[in-house]
């Protein structure tokens, strides 16, 4: 009921601010996203209905796109109005590290939009009990040929993977040199490999209740690898993730709890950007949150508590007023 109260209270100060100062903003906001049909493109749909509560003339527009590495190009361009980035992104941009070949700015964060897709590192159980296997770090002292499914080269949670492996001394190489291997593959075509016996594990960061690993499970016995807690606190500090815990009985064939990381997910402008396009968008947020949860069954945690909760990088200064007057 507390938190409930504070949304509230929030919701009206948004609004009061909104109110007292009224914009104006394009008619047509442009959002730089992800793969048409998925989460991100959801989440455009909700920011729409939300951004028309307020201003019923304008409208936010979904644009397709290769991720959240381009959208950060994108924005600071100014070829998108707004974008939708993984957090870890954002950091990996600003220190140059690759996919960029220098430290890349020009952005800043309007809202958070969720935080609770976690690393989910699913094994064959058969596998994982022959080989003693629990936790990442035991596939650096294992003998045995290990057959690893990632994310496409340059995807967030492929390079999330990459650094995880190797705080653990396990190197995409020595899967390799041990006669396994490594394969890049999108969720639909890493499940179905699974499906097929193909690998012996997948990981990716995706919501608990994935239609993919459900899939996966119709066809093989799966169990889940923990993430030793040096590494999340490491993924926390070096690339802003979250330490997830996945509670047994989030599957009905996991029978512990699971230590990981998540990746996070946030609303990005260019720090030049239209001030007023950015309190619109952010007061329209604040003020109907229940249009960014009912996009989706996996966003109904959503909240301002939430949207206003980001520490890897910097509000805009305008998102940050509005952030401010409405309680958070």
């Amino acid at each position: 009921m507390i938190l409930k109260r504070k949304l509230t209270i929030g919701a009206l100060a948004a609004a009061a601010l909104f109110a007292a100062h009224p914009v104006s903003a394009a008619s047509n906001i442009t959002l730089c996203g992800g793969s048409p049909g998925g989460l991100w493109s959801l989440l455009g749909a909700g920011l729409d209905a939300a951004v028309r509560k307020i201003e019923p003339d304008t409208t936010v527009t979904y644009q397709t796109s290769s991720g959240g590495f381009a959208n950060i190009v994108q924005v600071a361009q100014g070829k998108c109005d707004l974008a939708i980035v993984h957090v870890a992104e954002v950091v990996i941009a600003q220190r140059g590290e690759e996919p960029f070949k220098e430290p890349t700015g020009g952005v800043e964060a309007v809202s958070m939009l969720y935080d609770w897709a976690p690393m989910q590192w699913v094994i064959d159980k058969n596998y994982a009990q022959t080989n003693g296997l629990n936790s990442i770090a035991d596939l650096a002292s294992s003998k045995e040929s290990f057959d690893l499914v990632v994310n496409r080269r340059g995807i967030l949670p492929s390079i999330l993977a990459e650094k995880s492996l190797a705080d653990v001394g396990v190197t995409f190489d020595g899967i390799e040199s041990k006669k396994g291997s490594v394969q890049f593959q999108g969720s639909g075509g890493a499940s179905k490999i699974m499906q097929d016996g193909k690998a012996d594990a997948w990981v990716n960061a995706t919501f608990i209740g994935s239609g993919q690993i459900r899939a996966i499970a119709e066809k093989r016995e799966l169990t889940l690898l923990s993430v030793p807690d040096k590494t999340i606190a490491m993924m926390q500090e070096k690339y802003g993730s979250k330490a997830v815990t996945i509670p047994a009985g989030a599957y009905p064939w996991l029978d512990k709890e699971v230590k990981t990381f998540g990746a996070s997910a946030a609303l990005i402008a260019a720090k030049d950007a239209d001030p007023a396009l950015v309190k619109l968008v952010t007061t329209a947020i604040f003020q109907n949150p229940s249009e960014i949860q009912g996009v989706h069954k996996a966003m109904r945690a959503f909240n301002g508590e939430l949207a206003a909760s980001l520490r890897s990088f910097k509000y805009h200064p305008v998102a940050a007023e509005v952030i401010s007057a409405a309680g958070f």
